[in-house]
């Protein structure tokens, strides 16, 4: 039997990720496999690359890897190397070594992943052949909800079907993340898993997801679990290494959405972006800097720290 623990979207949270590995160990899992966005968005990406190293994962790449590995080569936009709403992945930037991120940049954004005894599996973050367009799990309408609820898909739109999504490529089991949810569905004799996320997942709660994926009478079985791990220790770290203050709104909503389970992030910017679009502003990469700074003066904080609260003590 061969039993793999699936991680994706660490996002520099060690208590989540020390928290899920001790987990993993007692579910006695052989093999780790982490499917992209290692580092940015938490307080400590140094060390949590050096511990997903450490255990000889096999990992990819992510959206918010190649962010900063587009600071690294100098390919960044005039607004990611300057405006205050990239703060937060210029902090992450300046706080991995060289070394670590040219490991990061040897990595594929898309691996098949072949191991004794068991057929190949294909990982990817997003969608196969993207780092940044979302799988959905489109007959489960439980998990279905939480896509709208979090604002992933608009209200009323239909997602691609998952079948069509899964073309591209031989293997009968398909990895992903990005989308912070997790869900598994069979399709077509194929097998789709995301394990939600290890750091702000958009389950509703404040725990770290991953996912067992299990190799047994000669099939993979996928089982999706989640554990609480010390909420404090990440606030802390988060105060203590100056990434609340250096990295603004941002960071304060990346902290908010791993204590309440909800896409604060996301609604953020989202609403930067009426902003910026009632000041004149359409289609911008990013908002200029004073309606940033608006924004981060105006947004319902109050909301989402009540929420913490209350998920935290449930947590905890």
């Amino acid at each position: 039997m061969t039993r793999l623990a699936v991680l994706a979207d660490v996002h520099g949270n060690l208590p989540a990720l020390e928290a899920v590995l001790a987990d993993a160990h007692v579910r006695e899992a052989d093999h780790y496999i982490v499917a992209g966005d290692l580092v940015t968005g938490g307080p400590q990406p140094m060390e949590t690359l050096r511990l997903l190293r450490s255990l000889d994962a096999r990992m990819i790449r992510g959206n918010t890897d190649n962010y900063l590995l587009a600071l690294k080569n100098g390919s960044a936009s005039d607004s990611m190397r300057t405006a205050a709403q990239w703060a937060l992945t210029r902090w992450s930037y300046r706080h991995i070594p060289v070394a670590d991120l040219d490991f990061i940049a040897a990595l594929p954004e898309e691996r098949a992943i072949a191991l004794p005894g068991a057929p190949a599996i294909r990982v990817t973050h997003g969608a196969p052949g993207s780092t940044s367009r979302i799988i959905f799990p489109d007959r489960d309408a439980e998990r279905m909800a939480l896509f709208y609820r979090n604002a992933l898909l608009p209200e009323g739109t239909l997602p691609t079907p998952l079948a069509a999504e899964l073309e591209s490529f031989s293997e009968l089991v398909l990895l992903c993340g990005h989308s912070h949810i997790s869900w598994q569905q069979m399709e077509g004799g194929t097998l789709a898993v995301n394990p939600g996320a290890v750091d702000g997942g958009l389950e509703g709660d404040a725990l770290a997801h991953y996912a067992l994926l299990t190799w047994r009478d000669d099939s993979w079985q996928a089982e999706q679990c989640s554990v609480p791990y010390d909420l404090a220790r990440s606030r802390a770290a988060f105060r203590d290494t100056g990434l609340l203050a250096e990295g603004g709104a941002l960071a304060r909503a990346f902290l908010l959405s791993s204590e309440t389970g909800e896409n604060v992030g996301y609604f953020l910017v989202l609403y930067a972006y009426r902003l910026a679009a009632d000041a004149g502003f359409l289609n911008c990469d990013a908002v200029p800097d004073d309606i940033w700074e608006r924004t981060a003066a105006t947004f319902d904080w109050a909301r989402w720290e009540q929420l913490a609260q209350e998920r935290s003590a449930i947590a905890g």
